[in-house]
C-alpha cells in the first residue's frame, strides 16, 4: 500500500484543512516526517490509520477524540486518503462520530460515522472533486463495510498495518529509552505477541495432559504384565502365543473325543 494524497480537515491539531501530497516525494518508498514536538506528525499517521481502519496507530484514542478542539464548529472533521495498490488506485473518505451544528435552528445534533471507498481509474487528477466516470463506489456509507474491504484489498488488519507499516512516535520514544525488560514488554504491545504467549500455554498445557495419559497407560501396562507374571511386553506375547496354541490343541483334543463319541 502507497499513500498519495491525505486530506485532513479539523483532525487533531489540524484545526483548518491540510493535505498531504505523497506523490511530490517521488518513487523512493521511505520517506522521513520531522518536526518540533506538537507538530502533528503523529497525526499524519493517525490519520492514513483512521482513514483506512477507522482507528489510529496508538489505539489509545477513539474516532471521535480525533477531532480538533480548535477547528471551527461548523468544520466537519473527515479524513480523504488516496492509495496505491500496485496498479490500481483507491481512494477512501472518513467521517468519526462527532457533533455539529444544527442545520436549522440553534444547538447541536450528532453526526453518524461514516465512510465512502472508490477504485479510480487510471490516471485520475487527485483533487478534492472527482468526476463521476473517474469513481466506481465500492462502499457507499457503512463503515464496517469499508474496513472489511480494505482488509480484503490490503490483506492486512488494522492491528497488522500498525505492526509492520507505523510506529507511533511515542512508543518509538520509549523503545529508545527502555531497559531490555522494558523493551520486550513494549515489542510485545506493538507486535501484539501475546498470541504466541497464549499458544505456547495451550502447547504446555496439552504436553502436560498427554504426559500424564502417558504416566496412566505406564502404570496399567505395567498392571498387565504383573498379572501375566511376565517381564516385559515381548514375554507377554510369548506367554499369548503360548496360552492360545494350549487353547488350539484344546480345542483340537475336545473334537477328537467327540468324534470318538460318535463312533461308538
Amino acid at each position: 500500500m502507497r499513500p498519495r494524497r491525505l486530506r485532513m480537515s479539523a483532525f487533531g491539531p489540524f484545526a483548518g484543512t491540510e493535505v498531504v501530497r505523497f506523490d511530490d516525494l517521488g518513487d523512493d518508498p521511505l520517506f522521513l516526517i520531522h518536526g518540533p514536538t506538537g507538530a502533528g506528525k503523529t497525526s499524519i499517521l493517525d490519520a492514513i490509520a483512521f482513514a483506512l481502519y477507522g482507528v489510529t496507530t496508538g489505539g489509545e484514542r477513539a474516532a471521535r477524540e480525533m477531532r480538533s478542539s480548535h477547528a471551527d464548529p461548523a468544520t466537519l472533521t473527515e479524513v480523504v486518503l488516496d492509495f496505491a495498490l500496485g496498479d490500481r488506485l483507491y481512494r477512501i473518505r472518513r467521517v468519526p462520530e462527532q457533533s455539529r451544528p444544527k442545520a436549522r435552528g440553534e444547538g447541536t445534533t450528532e453526526q453518524k460515522p461514516e465512510a465512502q471507498l472508490f477504485e479510480l481509474a487510471p490516471g485520475t487528477p487527485l483533487e478534492d472533486e472527482l468526476a463521476p466516470e473517474a469513481a466506481r463506489p465500492l462502499v457507499e456509507r457503512k463503515v464496517g463495510d469499508a474496513t472489511a474491504k480494505v482488509q480484503e484489498l490490503t490483506g492486512l488488519t488494522a492491528d497488522q498495518f500498525r505492526q509492520v507499516l507505523v510506529l507511533p512516535q511515542g512508543r518509538f520514544r520509549d523503545l529508545l529509552l527502555a531497559d531490555s525488560n522494558d523493551r520486550e514488554a513494549i515489542f510485545g504491545d506493538l507486535f501484539r505477541t501475546g498470541i504466541y504467549r497464549r499458544l505456547e500455554e495451550v502447547l504446555r498445557d496439552e504436553a502436560r495432559a498427554i504426559e500424564a495419559r502417558g504416566r496412566s497407560l505406564g502404570e496399567r501396562r505395567a498392571a498387565w504384565l504383573e498379572s501375566a507374571n511376565v517381564a516385559d511386553a515381548s514375554a507377554l506375547a510369548a506367554r499369548i502365543e503360548e496360552v492360545a496354541a494350549q487353547k488350539r490343541e484344546a480345542l483340537a483334543a475336545m473334537a477328537a473325543a467327540e468324534q470318538a463319541a460318535r463312533e461308538r
